[in-house]
């Protein structure tokens, strides 16, 4: 199945291409990747706005969210081979990991919606 066509008013029917030296196309796709931007995205802020607005939770490393998944997952296995011998710590630490978890997915899913907004607009 095709992907749906743009409205017209969406569309963009002009491009601009320029040329930049490798230092300059460096440093622009690793701020555009730090944002979590597509290099052209990224570009067109730069150029329309001077000033890109960088997402609160951008920085975050997916290592990071990776290491906290294991951690609950250690947990979950503590917490069932020691037949719940410390339920009420392992549930108060799972319950801890999952609401970082949340807020993360929540700030993540934030930055993503502003970041539609301000290409649409």
């Amino acid at each position: 199945m095709p992907r749906p066509r743009k409205k017209k008013e969406l569309k963009r029917g002009y491009k601009l291409c320029i040329r930049l030296d490798d230092a300059e196309y460096e440093k622009l796709s690793s701020e555009s990747k730090k944002i979590g931007a597509t290099l052209s995205a990224y570009g067109r802020a730069k150029l329309l706005k001077g000033a890109v607005r960088i997402p609160r939770y951008a920085r975050i490393d997916t290592s990071s969210v990776n290491q906290l998944s294991k951690l609950g997952g250690l947990f979950m296995k503590t917490h069932s081979e020691s037949g719940g011998l410390y339920s009420e710590k392992t549930a108060a630490i799972l319950d801890e990991i999952y609401g970082i978890m949340m807020e993360i997915d929540r700030g993540l899913a934030d930055d993503r919606q502003a970041h539609n907004e301000s290409e649409n607009s």
